[in-house]
């Protein structure tokens, strides 16, 4: 395991965690004194992390195995969401019937810290499985399909099946997020959560979907709200996050453009939140 590390100001920390957000393995960090941030990725084998270095400048060191260990698996407590859902990374079959003991009437989702983005704790996502929350208690007793682009983890998609839509897919361009996904899926039981490798800007929608979920960097938002619009149902819901404060009114701009219309908006620290959908 290696990490490429850089200093920065800390005027620049938002551009920071928009050029890596998606990437579970980044982490910036405010120093002392309130600055400057410290920028690290890690990074499983050395060249990735020498193509950063082209990018950026920066350095690069070796971690042992304990490093990452500490980094990356440290446990996090489990996510409450509505009254449905509790999000957590435990995996170990005793301690989930537990959980499920003490949290009766709540849907319990497993998901492990892996590299690929989305275990509750984020802002966004977390934001995300609220607005998903809501739309499944206005379904119940319907039938309905969930769209998810760049699922990451695959949590949403996993919760959406486990709150009783009729069908979902997610897509990630990552292969590895697919993988982690896949095996997220299998592991929780979702059996109507289809995962699938596609490129957002190659990819052509099909028939409609009743809600779409895209928690996705705001420029390839922007450059996709058509394609989003054509695969949602009218009468459907589009759940969006992953803007930066600075980016949400070109963001809206372009959904507006495309014929999107956002009812809720949600502001979480520096990201933005929202659910609507046609015009």
């Amino acid at each position: 395991m290696w990490v490429w590390s850089k200093l920065s100001a800390a005027k620049w920390e938002d551009a920071w965690e928009e050029r890596f957000y998606g990437n579970q393995n980044a982490v910036v960090t405010g120093l002392a004194g309130g600055k400057s941030v410290r920028v690290d990725v890690y990074c499983e084998e050395h060249h990735q992390a020498l193509e950063i270095v082209e990018q950026f400048g920066g350095s690069v060191r070796e971690l042992v195995e304990t490093d990452w260990v500490a980094v990356s698996a440290k446990p996090a407590p489990p996510i409450k969401i509505r009254d449905s859902l509790l999000v957590t990374s435990e995996v170990e079959p005793a301690g989930l019937r537990e959980m499920k003991r003490l949290n009766e009437g709540r849907i319990v989702v497993s998901i492990p810290p892996e590299m690929a983005f989305g275990t509750g704790d984020h802002p966004t996502t977390a934001s995300c499985l609220r607005f998903l929350a809501d739309e499944a208690r206005a379904r119940r007793g319907q039938a309905w399909r969930l769209l998810d682009l760049g699922c990451g983890s695959g949590v949403l998609a996993i919760a959406a099946d486990l709150l009783g839509a009729e069908a979902c897919e997610a897509l990630d361009y990552d292969p590895r997020a697919v993988e982690v996904a896949r095996h997220n899926v299998e592991r929780n039981g979702a059996s109507g959560v289809l995962v699938e490798e596609a490129d957002l800007r190659e990819w052509s929608p099909g028939e409609p979907y009743d809600v779409v979920a895209a928690n996705l960097f705001a420029d390839v938002l922007q450059s996709s709200f058509e394609k989003i619009f054509r695969c949602l149902r009218p009468g459907g819901s589009f759940i969006l996050s992953g803007v930066l404060r600075e980016q949400w009114e070109k963001t809206e701009e372009a959904a507006l453009t495309a014929g999107l219309v956002f009812e809720v908006v949600k502001k979480k620290g520096k990201w933005f939140s929202a659910k609507g959908g046609r015009a």
